[in-house]
């Protein structure tokens, strides 16, 4: 009863969603954040190769085309999901980015940050720090403990992997017990990234195969966390879901 009632409130926000924003909420699109120096875009193949995964192992219907954006741009909110990769240091955000970043976490969506260079303390990680603290001034990055719904959103996992191991944990922010944000210093991209004739394009560093495995597992499951709102603990976030529905319903 409790998940029925979860998947009814879910449909009618979606649905929701979908009448406001006029966007098409049948296929998942992963939009890439573009930015001022430095590198945005280091694993061009990364986010299509991932949604291939999802749409083989998954029920989820995906469009694998390549999609980029700034913050700034109005479509932003039509988009649940987005991700920020890198590995240089960037210019920082306008204020007035940031603003609508924090706006666009708070009111639901998701952001997924990740380090492509492979190096710990790099300068990517320093300029991803220097916004997320900016963002939330008041809430900073925490290790995300192994018993999150994350690691069971999808598949069942108790490590966190990527294309180099330089942490054994992701980072995340949470907002009313909902975590809007995660980081992975990992390079989680290039686990993911494969051509168009399916060859890696990236070696993983130590653990191989189930190395780069693992790291497909753990992307999937963060997409499926952040599109089904923390399903496992369902009864959680219907205040969240809710509060939603009146924002996006109000005139």
């Amino acid at each position: 009863m409790r998940i029925q009632l979860f998947i009814i409130i879910l449909s009618i926000f979606l649905f929701g969603l979908v009448n406001v924003a006029g966007a098409d909420y049948s296929s998942l699109t992963i939009p890439r954040i573009l930015y001022k120096g430095g590198n945005d875009g280091p694993r061009p193949e990364a986010l299509r190769s991932l949604l291939a995964q999802i749409a083989r192992r998954t029920s989820i219907d995906v469009n694998r085309e390549p999609t980029s954006l700034k913050l700034s741009d109005q479509n932003l909110f039509k988009y649940p999901f987005i991700y920020l990769g890198g590995d240089k240091a960037f210019e920082p955000f306008e204020e007035s980015d940031l603003k609508i970043l924090r706006k666009y976490l708070s009111y639901g969506g998701f952001l997924f940050i990740d380090d492509n260079s492979a190096v710990a303390n790099s300068e990517f990680d320093r300029s991803v720090r220097r916004m997320v603290a900016r963002v939330f001034p008041q809430t900073p990055l925490r290790n995300i403990p192994r018993d999150h719904s994350v690691f069971r959103s999808f598949y069942l996992l108790n490590t966190v992997s990527g294309r180099a191991i330089i942490k054994s944990s992701m980072e995340g922010i949470s907002l009313k017990g909902r975590t809007v944000l995660m980081y992975s210093v990992n390079d989680q991209a290039g686990a993911w990234s494969r051509n168009k004739l399916g060859d890696w394009n990236y070696d993983v560093v130590a653990g191989g195969y189930r190395q780069r495995q693992l790291s497909i597992r753990l992307g999937i499951n963060i997409i499926l966390y952040a599109l089904t709102l923390d399903y496992k603990k369902d009864m959680v976030h219907l205040p969240i879901i809710l509060e939603r529905l009146r924002r996006y319903q109000s005139p």
